[in-house]
């Protein structure tokens, strides 16, 4: 089932950032596309998102791109460091979806939603019962909540208001036994975005910039050839960016003398957009007002759905201080909206260097009781102590366990099994425990002790299922097995292993092991006994696709038949080249080769790509998509994907990381020549965010490269506020290395062409970065492109950009890496 993203601007226009006196060529630009063989890279997914229902008779398939659809970035507005989209109070960081397939796991059979408005899917849930998928169906000016009956086969649009987003990530709950949901509604919505405060003062709030696309060049004469179509765009002009709506609010002395108030616009903003009501609606349609209209910022339903667990944030709120450091209050509400118990007040910390310190915090309901509330309170040691009080809330809370060490989070089960996890006073280790909740304080079994610092692809979690009251739980079969799925790596091999835990005997047995020839994940467990299970499987050659395994019977059935999503990406080589460097560290990268090539043929043009940090699973499926550069050896380009570099955070100085950064590079590009692939001249690099980065420092200080493309970087480290590489730092608190792991020390060396890309909303890497090195470039005399994205983020979203840095990429790859023999190319 198909949707498509609204359009929310229609066209774009074209402005200018960038002084035009650093300017040679400014060339006003519509979107392009690129050749269909790279447009469908939009819409390649290896792995679609899955949603499985709490009976696992469904499997949903979420995407999040599809090529055709007319998807646009958001505008965007940052408020107390959260970022969302005002004209719709939804924030950024939500995964959005525009297809979104309904399989029953059994027969096969899919079910089609059909009459759904344009607009993206998101906070996609079931209902605990399983007959209900809800989801927000978010629009350039809304975002309303919509159910599918898969028994009725009925779609309904549940509220007519925008829900508010801002504050409560998730604006919506299901209520446990299936028969509503509570909403939280953006009371502000349609009202003018930026109301004056009461007192006016000097200070301006600008909304996200609507600007289009900017392309900018430079090049030397006899280089000019322009990439665009039209060559009456290439024209030196001088063009003025169209100014950001912006509300001017000025105070007067005579306004504020009698108000004696330092007015705060910016507190005001952020009262606006986090006021929310909350609303309780059956699926009857009725709905009633839980309360009254509050800044919230959290609310959770009790597994009755009785209750709820609400958290609002209260005066003063000021602009001066972090939002962590605002005064809020914890309750237990009765679904009317009545304060049944006082959780905790946590006054105003006024100073911006004081931490906030709680007495009491991380609230929460026991998800195998009707109302229990659970909390942690410090004890001097830093250690906690947990408590416990339940409906209807009269008594005094009672001691439910000691802890010695800090409460990271309990699954529960029931009254007589829960898994308890606890995080170390200094952070670095982490314990799961075994225990009864009915006496929690002293029968406790240890399960597992691990290291806080483990790699992301090593991980282990427990099988959770949905309980009678409709919450999520442990699955535990007669009182004392429960399953643990866990990912391990043995070399280059990453496999996953289901495994029975008897919490009795403190004892494991293997029912499962992912096969080594396979990319093997299990997506759920269909039975009691750990004999029935849903796969995803790939292989070098085949896409995802999902199959039931009956492990007594020794059966496997398919479930889907994805096919190859690039028809030309048949056949390509893909293996993980492993070499030393000088001072004999073992290396690796993943080297893809062209379907038809062989060693006797001589080298090829190299890419090298730098993305971020991947581990090679033996088996995985060969295939890209608009994010990386892989796809490109089907132009017949090798591509050195993700080769080994040096960590910031691992060296005592720049100079020891610059050395072990060129050392690095030196043992790729030798292994490449070594082995026939590559030669000096004709090798590229690119890279994305750290990647490009490293990239610019790899063009910047060493001769390897004969063009570069930069996507999204930093490229001087003295302006960057924090994450520069893989440093969680910012420059002043680690100058001393910052300052000499910059492309800026040596951007006089740069004298190759370069290609800079860039999100103007970009929050990660500002975008300034991309316009002071092009300037810089440009001073230098130095060849360079630069690409401005309007509205784009670190991971650009809209389609039209997506398919327009393909655009770029595809023709900077034709002038200065390509041609080559027409056998490699793509047919």
């Amino acid at each position: 089932m198909y949707r498509t993203i609204s359009s929310v601007f229609g066209v774009f226009f074209v402005s200018l950032l960038i002084s035009s006196d650093a300017i040679a060529n400014t060339n006003s630009s519509e979107y392009q596309t690129p050749t269909p063989e790279f447009a469908r890279l939009v819409e390649v997914q290896s792995t679609p998102d899955i949603l499985m229902s709490p009976d696992n008779d469904w499997l949903v398939q979420l995407s999040t791109h599809s090529l055709g659809k007319t998807k646009q970035a958001q505008p965007q507005l940052n408020l107390f460091g959260i970022e969302f989209n005002p004209y719709n109070f939804s924030r950024h960081d939500i995964k959005r979806y525009v297809e979104i397939e309904i399989k029953h796991v059994i027969s096969g059979s899919v079910l089609n939603i059909n009459n759904l408005p344009d607009g993206e899917i998101r906070d996609v849930k079931w209902s605990a019962n399983s007959r209900y998928l809800s989801f927000v169906l978010e629009q350039s000016n809304s975002a309303t909540l919509w159910v599918f009956d898969v028994q009725s086969r009925r779609l309904e649009q549940v509220t007519q208001s925008t829900l508010n987003g801002f504050l409560t990530k998730t604006p919506y709950q299901w209520l446990p036994d299936s028969t509503g949901f509570v909403v939280n509604v953006a009371v502000n919505h349609g009202k003018p975005l930026l109301e004056k405060p009461k007192a006016e003062k000097v200070k301006s709030i600008a909304l996200p910039s609507r600007d289009g696309l900017v392309v900018t060049e430079h090049f030397h004469p006899i280089e000019v050839q322009a990439l665009q179509p039209n060559a009456n765009t290439s024209a030196e002009v001088d063009v003025t960016p169209d100014q950001p709506e912006v509300v001017q609010e000025t105070m007067s002395d005579e306004t504020n003398a009698e108000e004696n108030i330092e007015p705060d616009p910016i507190a005001d903003q952020f009262k606006f957009f986090a006021q929310g009501q909350l609303i309780k609606i059956n699926l009857s349609g009725l709905a009633k007002p839980i309360g009254q209209a509050t800044f919230l910022n959290h609310f959770d339903v009790s597994p009755d759905s009785t209750n709820l667990i609400v958290n609002m944030i209260d005066d003063p709120i000021t602009s001066a201080l972090p939002m962590q450091n605002f005064a809020n209050v914890w309750h237990v509400w009765g679904m009317t909206g009545h304060a049944l118990y006082e959780l905790s007040v946590n006054p105003l910390v006024e100073s911006i260097d004081t931490k906030p310190v709680h007495l009491k915090q991380k609230f929460q309901w026991r998800l195998d009781k009707g109302a229990t509330v659970l909390w942690a309170e410090p004890k001097p040691d830093g250690s906690e102590n947990l408590l416990v009080v339940s409906a209807p809330f009269r008594k005094a809370p009672q001691v439910f366990a000691t802890l010695d060490w800090q409460l990271e989070h309990i699954n529960w089960a029931s009254d007589s099994l829960a898994l308890l996890t606890e995080k170390s006073l200094d952070g670095k280790k982490y314990r799961q425990s075994i225990i009864t909740p009915r006496d929690a304080q002293q029968r406790r079994v240890v399960f597992k002790e691990f290291n806080s610092q483990l790699p992301e692809n090593v991980w282990h979690k427990f099988i959770m299922q949905t309980n009678d009251l409709g919450t999520e739980v442990l699955k535990v079969v007669g009182g004392r097995y429960l399953f643990v799925l866990s990912q391990q790596v043995e070399g280059d091999i990453v496999s996953q292993v289901l495994e029975r835990f008897d919490a009795k005997t403190n004892s494991k047995s293997t029912l499962w092991r992912s096969q080594a020839e396979f990319s093997e994940s299990l997506v759920s467990l269909l039975d009691d006994e750990g004999m029935r299970l849903l796969l995803s499987k790939e292989t070098q050659l085949q896409p995802t696709n999902f199959f039931v395994s009956d492990l007594t019977f020794n059966t496997l059935e398919q479930l889907t038949r994805n096919t190859h999503p690039i028809e030309g990406f048949i056949g390509v080589k893909k293996e993980q080249l492993q070499y030393l460097r000088a001072d004999g560290k073992k290396l690796t990268a993943n080297l893809y080769l062209p379907n038809n090539y062989d060693f006797t043929q001589g080298s090829l043009p190299v890419l090298f790509w730098l993305g971020d940090d991947i581990y090679n699973k033996k088996g995985e499926f060969v295939t890209s998509n608009h994010k990386d550069m892989v796809a490109y050896v089907t132009k017949g380009v090798a591509i050195l994907e993700n080769p080994s570099m040096p960590s910031i955070q691992n060296v005592a100085s720049s100079n020891a990381f610059m050395t072990d950064f060129k050392s690095s590079l030196k043992a790729a590009t030798d292994a490449l020549i070594a082995k026939g692939v590559a030669e000096l001249g004709k090798m590229s690099i690119a890279g994305h965010g750290r990647g490009a980065t490293l990239a610019s420092l790899a063009l910047a200080n060493t001769d390897y490269f004969s063009s570069g493309i930069l996507r999204s970087g930093q490229y001087n480290a003295s302006m960057a506020t924090k994450g520069y590489l893989d440093s969680d730092f910012a420059y002043w608190q680690n100058a001393s290395i910052f300052a000499g792991v910059s492309a800026f020390n040596s951007i006089d060396k740069i004298d190759v062409p370069v290609l800079i890309i860039h999100g103007q909303a970009d929050e990660t890497a500002s975008v300034l970065q991309a316009e002071l090195l092009y300037k810089t470039l440009f001073a230098l005399n130095k060849e360079a492109r630069l690409v401005l994205l309007p509205n784009e983020h670190h991971q650009y979203q809209s389609i039209e950009a997506i398919l327009h840095v393909l655009w770029e990429q595809e023709q900077w790859l034709e002038r200065f890496v390509l041609p080559k023999p027409s056998e490699y190319l793509l047919n």
